[in-house]
């Protein structure tokens, strides 16, 4: 038996097969495929050129799966999971199913399912489950409410040294330290955002916004610090929703996932673990959450991977390191 588990996000592609023991037959990484950001026709070429390298990498044919499973950024409104289905019905898959991406991320952190996902990208997302009710919060857009997400934060930096400069706020270091990174006034990168021609540019700025708040955090800058402050504010919102609505037997699993969490600095998870206190165990996985779609597809198949499996799956990216 084989199962294929696919994440499609906005900056990345993942494709997993493994065999009922775990093994790992094929894993390939390429570019982003979620199509609200590059079309449908791309969005298909994309995944299928990945599922097919992944297939031939495998010694495979699709015919050969027992089941798959896609973890789809963007798969929110009926609308979008009606475009989802007719793009990966094309693949021409006997038997696969789909879901949003939070949703792979949150058995791929869990292991067992159970607990709090917050996935902090370039936009977030939140899931959660007590094995008998599965729930979902957010996972839309600043202007409906999101709170997290690279992009979000990195605007939060970015407003904060303009409201400095101006005096509208606070003084913060984060303008001398950002402006000496990129070698010219922060207003030089405006365009980069009003115009929206150039999107890849204005995230490599937001990395570097991210940088500039930890580097100034760590010279406690007061500005840098209420910024922390407010994403470990938010945190901590989003897992007292969920615990108020949900039975959790504590100490509850709160998987942090996502780009910037796994590259978050030490000060930002020393705070999160704070603020929560001994009740929840703040989890940061190695693996990738295209793993919790190879469990999903093991499982809907009802062929559920055992310890032994998970662990075995789970060594191949311990071993890749």
């Amino acid at each position: 038996m084989y199962f294929m588990g696919v994440d499609i996000g906005g900056s990345k592609t993942d494709v997993v097969i493994a065999d009922e023991s775990g093994k790992v037959v094929s894993y390939l990484r390429t570019k982003g495929a979620n199509y609200q950001g590059v079309g449908v026709d791309q969005a298909f070429e994309i995944i299928n050129q990945a599922v097919n390298q992944a297939m031939t990498k495998a010694g495979l044919k699709k015919i050969d799966l027992t089941y798959s499973y896609f973890g789809v950024a963007g798969a929110d409104m009926d609308f979008e999971i009606k475009i989802t289905k007719s793009i990966l019905d094309k693949l021409n898959l006997e038997k696969y199913s789909f879901d949003n991406d939070g949703r792979i991320a949150l058995r791929s952190g869990t292991l067992d399912d159970v607990g709090i996902l917050i996935s902090c990208g370039t936009g977030g997302i939140n899931y959660a489950c007590d094995k008998k009710t599965i729930s979902r919060k957010g996972g839309f857009s600043r202007f409906f409410g999101e709170r997290l997400g690279s992009f979000i934060i990195a605007g939060m930096v970015a407003s904060a040294i303009i409201r400095s400069k101006d005096k509208r706020d606070e003084h913060t270091l984060m303008q001398q330290i950002f402006e000496t990174k990129i070698g010219k006034p922060i207003e030089d990168i405006m365009h980069y955002e009003y115009m929206g021609h150039d999107r890849s540019k204005i995230y490599e700025y937001a990395i570097l916004l991210i940088q500039t708040l930890y580097e100034a955090a760590h010279l406690f800058d007061y500005v840098a610090l209420k910024i922390l402050s407010q994403i470990v504010d938010e945190v901590v919102k989003i897992v007292d929703a969920f615990t108020r609505e949900m039975h959790f037997t504590f100490p509850v699993k709160v998987v942090l996932e996502g780009g910037f969490f796994k590259n978050a600095d030490e000060i930002l998870i020393k705070m999160i673990k704070s603020a929560l206190g001994s009740e929840f165990n703040v989890i940061i996985p190695k693996h990738p959450p295209v793993v919790g779609a190879v469990l999903l597809a093991a499982e809907i198949s009802g062929h559920p991977f055992d310890e032994n499996a998970i662990a075995r799956l789970i060594k191949y990216w311990s071993d890749e390191q």
